[in-house]
């Protein structure tokens, strides 16, 4: 049975969100949480009904780690360090979200320890994946973790 995998980049923002049908990245965007829900409706679910698909989600786990360890940066002052737990805390909340929207639909979750692959390395990414299409640092992270979840 092939399946559908889902890479996410939760921000508090625009998540980005990485979809592999049967192996192959088809899209690449940043979405936020009704625009994901709009998706997993309208074409993710009717998709894996139509083929007899899994749907899995592979996620990077900001929830792992601590808001007051990744900003711990100590040449930033105290204002810089306490806007940088602002957002990491805020990014949180949203993979909470994402998590409760996967389990309303019954979409297992696959949590991936944080990673700056292909975040930068823009050639690497698309060598691998094959994308010719627009990307960024977000949407790149979650091919990244949707690739995890090809190979395993």
């Amino acid at each position: 049975m092939s399946k559908i995998i889902v890479g996410i980049d939760p921000d508090s923002k625009a998540h980005g969100v990485a979809i592999y049908y049967g192996g192959q990245l088809d899209i690449l965007s940043s979405m936020n949480l009704i625009e994901l829900q709009c998706l997993i409706d309208n074409d993710l679910i009717t998709t894996s009904i139509d083929n007899d698909w899994d749907i899995e989600v592979h996620i990077e786990d900001v929830n792992g780690v601590s808001a007051a360890f990744m900003a711990r940066d100590r040449k930033a002052n105290i204002n810089v360090k306490l806007k940088m737990s602002q957002h990491i805390g805020m990014c949180k909340q949203s993979q909470i979200e994402l998590e409760r929207l996967f389990e309303f639909y019954k979409i297992k979750v696959v949590k991936h320890k944080i990673s700056k692959m292909w975040k930068k390395d823009k050639a690497q990414f698309e060598k691998i994946t094959d994308w010719k299409g627009r990307s960024n640092e977000d949407t790149r992270s979650a091919a990244y973790f949707g690739y995890l979840g090809l190979k395993r």
